[in-house]
């Protein structure tokens, strides 16, 4: 089982604890991104997934790249654009 981070499509990310400080650009971090976040985290709950969120984000429960692609069919499928993405490349890093 693991985590898989998902946020909001043009909302910013935030910088998770478990991000390393410094990083070479080797660095990446698989998310979700999703158009509707509350409308995406009620369908992956409804559907039996489990949620955890708390002040620094909300993670998913996936058991391997299977479940990913069910739960973005399942998203999509209810109107909810979604996709995966590096979501270290979705941070500023000036």
């Amino acid at each position: 089982m693991g985590l898989l981070p998902i946020v909001e499509k043009g909302k910013p990310v935030a910088c998770h604890a478990d991000w390393p400080l410094f990083y070479m650009n080797d660095f990446s971090r698989l998310g979700l991104v999703v158009s509707r976040l509350a409308d995406a985290l009620s369908v992956l709950r409804s559907d039996g997934y489990t949620v955890h969120a708390d002040e620094r984000g909300t993670v998913l429960e996936v058991d391997g790249k299977d479940q990913v692609a069910a739960i973005v069919s399942a998203l999509r499928a209810r109107a909810i654009d979604c996709d995966t993405a590096d979501l270290v490349s979705c941070v500023y890093q000036g």
